[in-house]
């Protein structure tokens, strides 16, 4: 007969192993992912409209006063 009483050695000195990176927490395709992302922008751009706009205006005119000088 033979005694199995051993048990593995575990060291108290060894650090114990960390993933590497950020968690992933997503599940979504890549697809799925961009269409998330223009709804978002979609619905930012109705959402903050009039700012939109004076920002594209003010975009333009800075573009015109460059080219101007």
């Amino acid at each position: 007969m033979e005694n199995t009483t051993e048990v593995e050695y575990i060291s108290i000195y060894d650090k114990p192993k960390r993933g590497k990176g950020r968690p992933k927490t997503c599940n979504l395709s890549d697809e799925e992912k961009r269409q998330r992302n223009r709804d978002n922008a979609t619905r930012y751009h109705y959402d903050n409209y009039e700012y939109c706009k004076m920002r594209q205006r003010l975009q333009k005119q800075t573009a015109y006063v460059s080219k101007k000088n």
